[in-house]
């Protein structure tokens, strides 16, 4: 309870660094659901929400019990063992039922005080960004006016962006949640089902025909004219990026482990990688791998 009300707080008073806490404040709730039980969650549950009413504000009460707690509650329910129904989940499918179930209740969450507010509680301030930034790059009119263009778009790339948390916390709060339960608290039974290793990892084809929707929409439609065609494509390309990105990191996993690479030696291919020139490349991998399978053309001696 403490962790995730630090967490929280965090999140309020540190917006840049705090998003890691507010991210992963469904987690201790989820892991002492798992160790002591649901009654111990939910009077967990009801006391940071009382708190954050009380303490914080109003509004910050109703973002845990809607955008916070479901996420805990769904790690509850995926890692409990007398379930017998969640048994038949695969770690990748109960990982998906995660980051579903986070996308569902930050929409309903945004919507809700979209209503009685008419403001975006997940989305920050486009105006007062750009006067803080406009102060920052005073003396840089060039990096200014680009810095203002991205803003400009920033709005509209927010279903996006919400997707992208959504993904991030999914697997933030599913994949710690295992290895803590599992390696801290051995003796139990409840903790979610393993995900297969990230160098195994394999999105649906269905994605790549999506990138080449996308790029087809682009080619052909007159995104200048047509608002919401543009919207529409900014929004699919980024993410069909995120995903081909995060696929090629997965390939590249899978090559350093055929070649046996050390551990020393991996993280100097990783920070190599890390360098922005070679994100195409990886993005790359990661359309090939879904296109031609590249995993199963390449075989490594001895790889497992």
């Amino acid at each position: 309870m403490i962790i995730t009300l630090l967490m929280m707080l965090a999140g309020i008073f540190m917006p840049l660094m705090g998003i890691i806490g507010l991210m992963l404040c469904p987690l201790p709730l989820a892991i002492l659901g798992c160790v002591e039980g649901h009654r111990q969650m939910s009077i967990a549950e009801l006391m940071i929400e009382v708190t954050l009413f009380v303490v914080v504000s109003p509004s910050m009460a109703i973002y845990f019990l809607i955008g916070c707690a479901p996420v805990s509650g769904i790690l509850f329910l995926l890692s409990r063992d007398d379930i017998k129904t969640v048994k038949k989940f695969t770690g990748a499918e109960s990982l998906l039922l995660c980051i579903a179930t986070s996308i569902i209740f930050k929409l309903i969450l945004v919507i809700a005080f979209w209503l009685f507010t008419d403001k975006n509680i997940m989305f920050p301030d486009v105006q007062q960004m750009k006067m803080i930034l406009s102060d920052l790059y005073a003396n840089q009119p060039e990096l200014q006016e680009a810095v203002n263009t991205i803003l400009n778009v920033f709005p509209y790339l927010f279903p996006t962006l919400l997707i992208l948390y959504s993904i991030a916390e999914g697997f933030l709060n599913y994949s710690l949640c295992y290895k803590f339960t599992k390696k801290l608290f051995p003796a139990i039974k409840n903790f979610p089902p393993e995900l297969p290793e990230f160098k195994l990892w394999k999105f649906p084809v269905s994605i790549l025909i999506a990138s080449i929707f996308a790029l087809i929409f682009g080619f052909f439609v007159d995104t200048d004219t047509w608002l919401n065609g543009s919207i529409f494509v900014m929004n699919l390309q980024l993410v069909i990026s995120v995903l081909m990105f995060v696929q090629g990191v997965s390939v590249a996993f899978w090559i350093m482990d055929g070649f046996k690479l050390r551990r020393g030696s991996k993280v100097i291919v990783c920070i190599i990688l890390s360098f922005p020139f070679f994100w195409p490349w990886l993005m790359v991998i990661g359309m090939s791998e879904l296109a031609l399978n590249l995993r199963n053309r390449i075989k490594f001696k001895n790889q497992n």
